[in-house]
């Protein structure tokens, strides 16, 4: 008869045939399965320490030494079983148990120092779950620390090493050959499935790895809670240190199952780069020449060295230069004849660097700028431009008008290189006394011929001086009349005086029958004369076109008449007239010379100035004033009423044919002494 079997595991009944527990699953007549105990986490195992390392080892030895034990004891109870087969049928199953538990009862020691050990092995795995159960992460793999610009002057930049955060993401970088460098971000940041369980390998799946990934990312405010702090950023030199300190929320990420390590290291600047920085300026020199206030500038607009630097004024004029003025160039770096060239700044595009001829030049900025000031300009010789200039006047005090200025005794560089312009003011009229300014533009020529005005011009670039009207400038004339003046008239009526000569041969003078033919023309001699001042003359307030006054000049006309004596004979008669010369306006001039306003001379012929009174002066509107010398203290005004007949009588044989009006056809007309 075959003997009973029981599970080794856990000792339960058996049939015969049956291969496995019906209980607990072991397989029949295997050795029970031995306590698994989990395999240290490969990243965590530096984490273990010594003593946990000895409690697993002495816990799996006991666990060995438990299974031996019960193994031991099962078999036991099989062998006691088979020597008491006979009488198995009528044992009750309560006795077999009771043989049972007391061959289990004969091993009990040993197996409850086998559960104790068990327990020990079970709390040293804990401990080591929880040293490993968080992903260990070197933050140093999570920031990308990048350097630019020249060594000496470069600046660092830090950022979470991922394209979201890159500064620089969408700029594309080259290698030595020109083939694009792809950029490498960390893989903690990574969003496709396979890189992110493994770099979370800790993570149960891709959704526990991006969780573990967002919270690496997550923000506050905008910014993310995860940071970097550098010791130093610009000043920067190849070779240089760095130390960089994470900033972070502990708490936080432990609760993710995130651990960072090396929180605080340390970078070494490279890539900063070497080479001569080009001065755009170096070798340019504008030149200046010609004379102060004149000067010119003269540079090249094109370096002398590299044709892809340019030169041109941005600010100040390029001629009329005098010395001290500023001009301000700027040099502009033309990259469009470079072969290739990087910029250092990309925000501004204002600084690059590139290789010519071998050389790497560094270009801080593209187009600087740079003032020279003008200077070893020919000073010119001061003149005085208004030392001899005259006037063209029309009219005297106190109706003088000053019409232009007479260049005529100026040195002929002024003449030619200067204009002048007479300003009044608001007055028509001048008398003594009186100012008006003349103001003079010099032009170019004047400079070039090494001089210039003295004085300093006004804002529109006038140099002006100030003339006051004086005795010099010349006057009208009056009632009280000098010698000197009657002299000037005189002089002035010279050729009407030759024109009666040209009455000779003829028997009228100025349309007067003289009763016989005229052999000569006798010395002409002043006699009298009346002035005429009409109304506003005194006061000077006259327009500038009206007539002023008028002066009757009266001369003693001796004459030689033949005349008939008989049916056949004839004989000569000396006769006297008077010719009287009405001037208009006369005045005497700056060079004391008689001027009329107009050239337009009546004259009026008779035999005695009475008549000439009556039918002529008269008859004019104005105050009439005999003419003369100004009279002394004790003396009277000149006499103004009508004046005594001095003249001898015509020859009554023929009588002056007074119907005939007087000829003012034989008036005078010198337009070159017209006002």
């Amino acid at each position: 008869m075959s003997q009973p079997k029981f599970c080794a595991k856990c000792g339960n009944a058996l049939s015969e045939n049956e291969k496995f527990c019906g209980k607990c699953g072991n397989p029949v007549g295997a050795a029970p399965a031995p306590v698994p105990v989990p395999a240290a986490v490969p990243e965590a195992a530096e984490a273990v320490t010594e003593t946990a390392q000895n409690v697993q080892a002495q816990a799996e030895a006991a666990a060995q030494d438990v299974q031996a034990q019960a193994t031991a004891a099962v078999q036991d109870v099989q062998t006691q079983a088979q020597a008491a087969a006979p009488a198995a049928a009528a044992t009750p199953a309560a006795e077999m148990g009771k043989n049972i538990g007391a061959a289990i009862a004969k091993h009990k020691v040993p197996i409850i120092i086998g559960v104790l050990a068990l327990a020990a092995v079970i709390a040293a795995i804990i401990i080591i779950l929880n040293l490993t159960k968080y992903q260990k992460i070197d933050a140093k793999d999570l920031f990308k620390v990048s350097f630019k610009g020249l060594n000496g002057s470069g600046t660092a930049t830090a950022f979470l090493n991922m394209e979201a955060a890159d500064p620089d993401a969408y700029r594309t970088e080259y290698d030595e050959d020109s083939n694009e460098i792809k950029k490498d971000y960390s893989k903690y940041f990574a969003t496709d499935k396979k890189t992110l369980l493994k770099a979370y390998d800790k993570a149960a799946d891709k959704d526990e790895a991006e969780d573990m990934r967002d919270a690496l990312l997550h923000r506050t405010k905008g910014e993310y809670d995860l940071k970097i702090e550098l010791d130093k950023k610009d000043g920067l030199s190849n070779g240089d240190k760095i130390t960089c300190t994470v900033d972070f929320d502990e708490d936080d990420l432990l609760e993710a199952k995130i651990k960072l390590e090396n929180t605080e290291f340390e970078v070494e600047v490279e890539g900063l780069v070497e080479g001569v920085e080009l001065d755009l300026f170096d070798g340019f020199a504008p030149k200046f020449s010609g004379q102060d206030e004149s000067g010119e500038v003269e540079y090249d607009s094109t370096s002398s060295k590299f044709d892809f630097i340019e030169y041109y004024i941005s600010d100040g004029s390029t001629w009329s230069l005098k010395n001290g003025d500023v001009l301000e160039f700027t040099a502009n770096l033309r990259t469009s004849r470079l072969d290739d060239y990087t910029y250092l700044d990309e925000d501004s595009w204002n600084s690059c660097y590139f290789t010519y001829n071998g050389t790497t030049y560094i270009v801080k900025d593209m187009s600087p700028k740079k003032t020279f000031t003008v200077s070893g300009l020919t000073e010119p010789q001061k003149i005085d431009v208004f030392a001899d200039i005259k006037f063209n006047t029309t009219g005297a005090s106190p109706f003088l008008r000053i019409n232009s200025v007479d260049e005529s005794d100026c040195d002929s560089v002024v003449a030619d290189n200067v204009s002048f312009y007479i300003d009044t003011g608001d007055l028509d009229y001048l008398k003594e006394g009186d100012t008006f300014k003349v103001k003079a533009y010099a032009y170019s020529g004047l400079k070039e011929a090494g001089f210039k005005p003295d004085g300093t011009p006004d804002e529109e670039g006038y140099y002006v001086k100030e003339f006051t009207v004086d005795d010099s400038y010349g006057h009208y004339l009056t009632s009280v009349v000098s010698q000197e003046d009657l002299d000037a008239v005189t002089k002035m009526l010279a050729d009407q005086f030759e024109k009666l000569k040209d009455y000779e041969g003829g028997n009228y003078i100025s349309g007067v029958n003289v009763g016989g033919t005229i052999k000569t023309v006798g010395d002409i001699a002043f006699d009298s004369g009346y002035f005429v001042a009409l109304e506003g003359f005194e006061e000077g307030t006259l327009d500038k076109y009206d007539t002023k006054s008028y002066l009757y000049y009266t001369v003693k006309l001796p004459l030689t008449v033949e005349v008939k004596a008989g049916e056949d004979e004839t004989k000569t008669e000396n006769k006297t007239y008077y010719a009287s010369y009405k001037l208009n306006s006369p005045y005497i001039d700056a060079n004391g010379d008689a001027n009329l306003e107009s050239s337009f001379i009546n004259i009026y012929l008779a035999d005695n100035v009475k008549d000439i009174y009556d039918k002529q002066i008269s008859k004019e509107e104005g105050k009439i004033s005999k003419i003369g010398p100004a009279p002394a203290d004790d003396e009277s005004k000149p006499d103004e009423s009508e004046p005594a007949d001095e003249s001898q009588p015509a020859d009554e044989s023929e009588p002056a044919d007074e119907s005939q009006p007087a000829d003012e056809s034989s008036a005078a007309d010198d337009s070159s002494e017209a006002a």
